[in-house]
């Protein structure tokens, strides 16, 4: 078995606009059933459809070299733009009414990638265990203790960008905590 090779298939798979797209969608039913699902679709589109969009802008220009592996340097600005995204996305969705779970996860985005966007320059903390670590608990605030099954996901997450060299464990546990902590607020806030 390559073990590089399934780190590198663990590292795609969660990397956070594609953690969002099922999340979202999960949500959206569990809040608000068919209605829920087309918030989400809305959610998607706004976050990850825009982000996954820009990125590739980047890339295309040439600011960003490799889109799957974008260094520290080059992270504070598509970082801030994104964030922009998800408060905007996180204003329109809540001027129109989506329901209190989906306007938590957006916020929690924002906030979050707000705070990559500032701490990028002294540390480069995981997005990957930032995206996890949300997505926990989110799962956890919305469905309870059936959430806690995606618990095994951030271990892997974490084992995995040790593996490829992209991180040092204190970066892992500093996303993690950013990511995991700003989602807390955020539901704190909105509901």
């Amino acid at each position: 078995m390559d073990l590089a090779r399934v780190a590198r298939l663990v590292s795609g798979a969660t990397r956070l606009p594609l953690m969002a797209v099922p999340l979202f969608f999960l949500v959206g039913a569990a809040s608000a059933g068919w209605t829920g699902l087309l918030w989400a679709l809305l959610c998607v589109l706004l976050t990850s459809g825009l982000s996954l969009v820009y990125l590739a802008f980047l890339t295309r220009v040439g600011r960003v070299r490799d889109p799957r592996k974008i260094p520290q340097e080059e992270r504070v600005q598509p970082l801030r733009v994104v964030a922009g995204l998800h408060a905007g996305a996180f204003l329109i969705v809540a001027l129109l009414g989506a329901t209190v779970p989906l306007r938590a996860i957006l916020l929690s985005y924002a906030l979050a990638t707000a705070a990559f966007a500032l701490l990028a320059p002294f540390v480069n903390l995981s997005l990957h265990a930032a995206g996890a670590a949300g997505t926990l608990v989110c799962l956890l605030l919305v469905f309870g203790l059936p959430g806690a099954l995606f618990a095994s996901v951030l271990p892997l997450v974490w084992w995995a960008r040790v593996r490829l060299g992209r991180h040092t464990h204190p970066e892992l546990a500093l996303g993690a905590l950013a990511g995991g902590g700003l989602t807390w607020v955020a539901f704190a806030v909105v509901s």
